[in-house]
């Protein structure tokens, strides 16, 4: 049974299941489902879920291999050591969700003081193969800088933690990026209904799911 584990990195309370981020995450299941059926697990990680606290550079996950002051942080670094595969869907921020953030400072701590340790230090997901998807809250004219502010330090990160950033052919080598088709204020509330062409990011998403699962039976 392979597993793949799929993060949603929205952290909106009114959208929660039903954001962006986390129905890209539906349609990756669905697409690796279709091609793999029950011979894949694809769990779902919505961050917003997940009450993780920063990281003060303590150093006692060395020794512990795991943050001493952090439960939420250890089951998402669980999951990930058990995967097979890794799928990050990541939307526009500032420019990054925090929680996000506060996983990537985590596994970048733990793998750069225990290689400072031992360089010769390997993390025990290495060259785990992982699929980045952006998004933002802008039509496809903003998908430029989506890919160079969102994808390109997402790949940065995960690839200095020895993960294996898979694209989605030539023209997207770090993932892919997708905006919106309109948006509409909505009476009396802060939050704008915003809309998507969910059949169009599917065919964007289908190539990097069948490359990172490429990846993921070639090593098994």
């Amino acid at each position: 049974m392979m597993k793949i584990t799929c993060i949603s990195a929205s952290n909106i309370e009114p959208a929660r299941s039903h954001s962006a981020s986390t129905r890209a995450c539906e349609i990756i299941r669905q697409l690796i489902q279709e091609k793999h059926g029950k011979n894949v697990d694809v769990d779902i990680l919505p961050l917003i879920d997940y009450e993780m606290k920063p990281c003060r550079m303590c150093g006692s996950c060395i020794d512990a291999g795991i943050c001493v002051r952090d439960d939420a942080f250890n089951r998402i670094y669980a999951a990930i050591k058990e995967s097979d595969a890794l799928f990050v869907v990541c939307p526009h921020y500032a420019p990054f969700p925090s929680k996000l953030m506060i996983l990537l400072e985590k596994l970048q701590e733990i793998w750069y003081l225990s290689w400072c340790q031992d360089n010769h230090y390997r993390a025990a997901y290495a060259g785990l193969p992982l699929g980045l998807v952006g998004h933002g809250g802008q039509s496809d004219q903003a998908l430029p800088y989506y890919q160079k502010a969102l994808l390109d330090p997402l790949a940065a990160a995960f690839s200095s933690v020895e993960m294996k950033v898979v694209g989605a052919g030539d023209d997207a080598p770090n993932g892919v990026v997708f905006g919106i088709t309109d948006l509409r204020q909505n009476p009396g509330s802060i939050f704008v209904s915003i809309d998507h062409d969910w059949e169009c990011i599917r065919l964007k998403l289908a190539p990097l799911v069948d490359n990172v699962m490429t990846e993921v039976l070639a090593s098994l």
